[in-house]
């Protein structure tokens, strides 16, 4: 049985439009070049030990049937514009092994083989599993989810309230709107103002300019990339004691050094930066199951004579200023663009309007220890992401380990240049506790080189796009 067939069959759909954030996940997926669309994949693995494979189905089926999302396929619609259809009920997409487990870690290996395996757009149910038993006892499940269905924190609602299950099979759990009920509130009256607030920040937005200096690409076009991750038990340690020193957050403090060494490479006193909002701030929002980031856009000027504390503090409150804007119609936004005179001639807005974005996930709740000794990496990536934006940064926070991702077109910032950033990062997240007065323009004339924690002594040598 394939993903596709589980909703054969099934005669008890309802259509509806997508949700602002659906739309916004599909017009992401649908620029991928055919062999990038994995990119869209989220994995996730669940404990199944001391259940019955019989129990653990059926806990599953309760997920399924309170979660539409999960029961959702999408459809090509009228004027390219995609429509969702929620069936009343679809089989489980998950596979049952049963094989002797001889390494613990074999489940890095299932999730990996899962990930790896691409889902279509429409049609598909967007999401599958493969539960590994040992004896007749499951011992975990490994889940692979699509991006169009669902969003990072989604994934940890269904896995909480899995957990909640099991220890009680009666459990209830609180419930957010489901998307079909999300997209029918963003087309009422009701949904106007916020609309209307939305179209005056983007207006500003534009009327400020976006950065012209970075290239952009039409979807599913391939140019060669580099890609660059910093891995440091250390630095979120220090990043969030900067954020509290300040009043601001870790990701702020990230974001903005790293927007510090992006004005400095590109000559410019102004940037914009692309921010990953979970468009979850309303408490009726808080316990949806379903995909609602969208990126949004600020631009603000880089004053490389402020203090590390002014400018921290400044990227600080302009970027959240703009997560009051950031649930919109994608397509109402790229045809005020078009109107504005903007025209990217391949169009493709999606990679247009977000040139330069960051996003920072905290995958699980480990505290990141700044004084952890353990030494920090730095590598290429043999094969980098080769379409999309010409700039990207995504932090992931996982097991009190951060990991910095730099993705960029050599073109725009050299292989030197990220190293530079990477660098200026590792000692601006220390100075930003220590000696906050310093300029901005000082981490780059500092001295003292970064502990071995935050980067390493030797970083590798630059490279060649393949």
């Amino acid at each position: 049985m394939t993903d596709g067939e589980s909703c054969e069959g099934d005669d008890m759909s309802v259509e509806a439009p997508l949700s602002h954030g659906q739309l916004f996940s599909w017009r992401e997926v649908e620029r991928y070049p055919e062999g990038w669309l994995t990119e869209a994949n989220l994995a996730s693995t669940w404990d199944m030990r001391g259940l019955s494979v019989e129990q653990a189905y059926g806990l599953l089926r309760r997920l399924v049937d309170r979660h539409e999302a999960l029961r959702t396929t999408y459809h090509a619609g009228d004027g390219g514009r995609p429509v969702q259809r929620v069936h009343e009920a679809v089989e489980l997409p998950i596979e049952l092994v049963d094989r002797v487990i001889e390494d613990p870690s074999e489940h890095e290996r299932t999730k990996e083989e899962l990930v790896a395996l691409p889902f279509a757009m429409s049609g598909d149910l967007n999401w599958r599993g493969r539960m590994v038993a040992s004896g007749g006892a499951p011992v975990y499940l490994s889940l692979t989810f699509s991006h169009l269905i669902v969003d990072l924190w989604s994934i940890h609602h269904l896995h909480d309230q899995f957990k909640a299950l099991v220890a009680d099979p009666r459990a209830v759990a609180a419930m957010g709107p489901a998307p079909r009920e999300l997209a029918r509130r963003q087309r009422e009256e009701s949904w106007r103002p916020r609309q209307e607030s939305s179209e005056r920040y983007w207006r500003g937005v534009l009327d400020d300019g976006l950065m012209d200096v970075l290239p952009t690409l039409p979807a599913r076009v391939e140019r060669n990339r580099l890609e660059l991750t910093l891995h440091s038990r250390a630095l979120g340690g220090w990043a969030a004691e900067a954020g509290k020193r300040h009043g601001v957050t870790a990701p702020a403090v990230v974001m903005a050094l790293l927007a510090a060494g992006l004005a400095r490479h590109l000559d410019t006193d102004r940037v914009t930066m692309s921010l990953m909002s979970s468009n979850r701030f309303a408490p009726e929002d808080q316990h949806n199951v379903g995909t609602m980031n969208q990126l949004i856009p600020f631009v603000t000027g880089v004053d490389m004579r402020a203090t590390l504390a002014e400018h921290i503090k400044r990227l600080h409150w302009t970027s959240a200023k703009s997560y009051r804007h950031s649930c919109y119609d994608f397509d109402q936004v790229a045809a005020m663009a078009a109107a504005h005179g903007e025209r990217p001639e391949h169009g493709c807005w999606m990679n247009h309007l977000f040139r330069a974005w960051f996003n920072y996930i905290q995958v699980d709740r480990r505290p990141s220890d700044p004084h952890d000794p353990s030494p920090a990496e730095l590598a290429w990536s043999p094969l980098a992401q080769q379409y999309g934006q010409a700039f990207r940064v995504r932090v992931e926070v996982r097991g009190g380990r951060t990991s910095v991702l730099m993705l960029a077109d050599p073109e725009v910032l050299p292989a030197e240049a990220m190293t530079d950033m990477m660098r200026t990062l590792a000692v601006g997240v220390q100075l930003a506790v220590s000696d906050p007065g310093r300029a901005l323009k000082d981490l780059w004339s500092a001295g003292a080189a970064p502990p071995p924690s935050l980067f390493p002594p030797e970083p590798p040598a630059t490279v060649t796009p393949a």
